[in-house]
C-alpha cells in the first residue's frame, strides 16, 4: 500500500492542474473562474483512488477471497492509508505556497497549492478497494463453482 500510495501521489500531481493564483499590486487573488482548478484538483485525487483501490481491491479479491471477512477492514485501513500517502505526496511534489513564491510581478499566475480540502475525497479509497474485491470474489467463486459442476448427459 506504500507503493501504491506513493505511485497515486505522483499521478496526481502529474495529472492535476491547479487553480492560479493572480499577482495584483495589491496582493494575491484568484477569480471565479481560475478557483475551478480547485475543484479538479479534488477530482483527479478522487479518480486516482477510485482507479488505483479497485485495482488494489480485485488483486485482493483474486489472493484474498478465502480468508474471510477480516479482509474487509484491511482493504479499509490500507486504502485509507495509500490515501494520506498520495495525498502527501501530491502536496510535497506539487507547487509550493504562493505566498512562498518571491519575484513574482505584477500580472504573473502563480499555481495554488495541491490540496485536498474534504474528507469525503479520501472515502472513496475504500469504497472502490471493496468494489474491486467483492467483485473479483463474487467472480472468481461463480467461476470456480462452474467449474466443478458435473457435466450432465444430453
Amino acid at each position: 500500500m506504500l507503493l501504491l500510495g506513493i505511485a497515486a501521489g505522483f499521478v496526481w500531481e502529474r495529472f492535476a492542474t491547479p487553480a492560479e493564483w493572480e499577482v495584483r499590486s495589491t496582493g494575491v487573488v484568484m477569480d471565479e473562474a481560475a478557483s475551478k482548478g480547485q475543484f479538479s484538483v479534488v477530482v483527479v485525487f478522487v479518480l486516482v483512488g477510485a482507479v488505483a483501490s479497485l485495482i488494489w481491491g480485485a488483486f485482493a479479491g483474486w489472493t484474498l477471497r478465502n480468508v474471510g471477512w477480516i479482509v474487509t477492514p484491511i482493504i479499509v485501513v490500507l486504502t485509507l492509508i495509500a490515501s494520506a500517502i498520495a495525498w502527501r505526496v501530491g502536496v510535497h511534489l506539487g507547487p509550493p505556497e504562493p505566498t512562498s513564491i518571491k519575484g513574482a510581478s505584477v500580472g504573473d499566475h502563480i499555481p495554488a497549492e495541491l490540496a485536498v480540502d474534504g474528507f469525503a475525497a479520501f472515502l472513496v479509497w475504500p469504497i472502490f478497494g471493496l468494489a474491486g474485491f467483492l467483485a473479483t470474489a463474487l467472480l472468481v467463486t461463480l467461476l470456480d463453482e462452474a467449474a466443478q459442476e458435473p457435466l450432465s448427459p444430453s
